[in-house]
């Protein structure tokens, strides 16, 4: 087994000529060169990675997780043509880079971090603040661990000024410390409860679920996707690295991600992926409708056939679905889908689930297909358009990073972004949820509330503000 001194002396070894090929060309361009060198490493992850990870990315079912440090590249955008302006300059950049030879994967290792606000044109630069409309970040240092193989990826941004072997140097400092570091102690985990919103929360709820009911029989939508936000307060700072354990330890189907802007840290366990490139081969995943999972084996297969019985659950699935076909359309062809959604069942909720796959109509960029999909009809409605404009109309906040896309890149352009649901924003001592329910015709005010509490459990128990996932702290009546 190779040693974290053998390791930093490979990296070395390797970094230093790439360094200077990458200075070279730099002033060839006159601009700045990405080197980028990938090494794979003998051992697993170091137990400090996830916790301390300014950008995380895991799937334990799939066995596949990044941990990402620092920045070599830093890109912001807003506004309506964020996705292009990202994936513009992020072509540009990977274009023109000096890669190491990587070593054998199943696939390219990931190249960039990124995410995006759900809609910028509701902006809250408060409790968002740290939280752009849109960031991509080429990381410093970049662990991705595959199946069983751990992989070390070092990025230096590099000019004509830039000291080959200083910039190495520094480079496997900063990728020692990180090797050599002790876990986190887990301290005792502080309990933590839920800020009293007040029965008018309630209320609005009601009167905002009824009026869009109301629209949707005058033809305004068909379907419109209202959230709900709750605060959860904590007699000492959250302790990021227990929310993770406890969302890792219930959800290893879902994607749990973290990723860190200023003193905040954005975090969850989603189920729904909104879409994964690989050349041309691309998987979106429709995802709406839920019910409860039951106490016992009977009741839960009871709740699951009432869930693809459900005549509102079933026409707000369908809805989804024929949305992301039609997003989808402009970019690909040979589009495929089972002739019925199947249950997905997570550890205290199951959704009607309808995986999608299609082939690009040629070259295709990840941000791309997200810019195509986001918003789906299953965090704003249809038509996107009117959906968007209804919420800004009855949501009394700005959802931020909530149901925006989150994800990874590759440098050939593909990558996986995932939905951020399931979430909670962590300043200090106080962690902002959401949960948000699809309302179409038939829609009732406390079945939707109901649905959107459940929704919240996951969270709410990861932050230890319930007992368990079937105990909720929401008070009757209140939001």
């Amino acid at each position: 087994m190779t040693t974290t001194a053998e390791t930093l002396s490979l990296l070395a070894e390797r970094l230093t000529p790439l360094l200077e090929r990458a200075r070279a060309a730099s002033a060839r361009r006159a601009a700045p060169v990405l080197a980028s060198l990938s090494i794979e490493l003998d051992a697993a992850a170091p137990p400090c990675l996830a916790a301390r990870a300014h950008f995380l990315w895991e799937q334990p079912s799939r066995r596949f997780s990044l941990a990402a440090f620092g920045e070599a590249a830093r890109f912001v955008a807003a506004g309506p043509q964020r996705f292009g302006d990202l994936r513009r300059r992020l072509q540009r950049l990977a274009e023109g880079a000096v890669i190491g030879s990587a070593p054998t994967a199943s696939g390219p290792l990931p190249f960039a971090h990124a995410g995006f606000a759900f809609d910028p044109s509701h902006p809250d630069n408060v409790a968002w603040f740290g939280f752009p409309d849109a960031v991509a970040v080429v990381p410093r240092l970049l662990f991705t661990l595959s199946d069983s193989r751990l992989f070390l990826t070092a990025n230096v941004l590099v000019d004509q000024d830039t000291n080959a072997a200083q910039a190495t140097a520094d480079t496997a400092g900063d990728a020692g410390r990180l090797l050599a570091a002790a876990p986190e102690a887990e301290a005792d985990e502080t309990p933590s409860r839920l800020l009293d919103p007040g029965s008018e929360s309630r209320l609005y709820w009601n009167d905002s679920v009824r009026g869009l009911t109301d629209g949707i029989l005058r033809g305004d939508a068909d379907k419109v996707v209202l959230a709900r936000r709750v605060q959860v307060e904590s007699d000492a700072s959250f302790d990021r690295g227990a929310v993770l354990r406890r969302l890792r330890s219930r959800y290893a189907e879902c994607t749990i991600f973290a990723v860190r802007g200023g003193e905040a840290c954005f975090l969850g366990a989603t189920p729904e992926m909104l879409v994964h490139l690989s050349g041309r081969s691309v998987r979106a995943d429709c995802l709406a409708g839920s019910y409860p999972r039951g106490a016992t084996d009977r009741e839960d297969r009871r709740l699951g056939e009432a869930l693809l019985a459900d005549e509102k659950e079933l026409r707000e699935h369908a809805f989804v679905t024929r949305s992301l076909r039609e997003a989808l359309a402009a970019l690909c062809s040979d589009i495929r889908q089972p002739e019925e959604p199947v249950l997905r069942k997570m550890a205290n909720v199951q959704h009607l689930s309808t995986p999608v796959e299609a082939t690009t109509d040629g070259p295709r960029h990840v941000l791309e297909l997200v810019e195509r999909l986001h918003p789906t009809a299953a965090t704003a409605g249809l038509p996107r358009g009117r959906s968007l404009q209804l919420i800004r109309e009855h949501e009394p906040f700005s959802r931020g990073w909530y149901a925006g896309p989150i994800g990874w890149i590759d440098a050939e352009g593909g990558g996986e972004f995932a939905v951020a649901l399931r979430s909670a924003l962590l300043r200090d001592d106080v962690a902002s949820l959401y949960a948000g329910c699809g309302i179409v015709a038939g829609s009732d005010p406390d079945r939707e509330y109901e649905e959107s509490g459940l929704k919240l459990q996951a969270m709410l128990w990861a932050l230890n503000a319930s007992k368990s996932e079937d105990e909720s702290p929401l008070p009757s009546g209140e939001g």
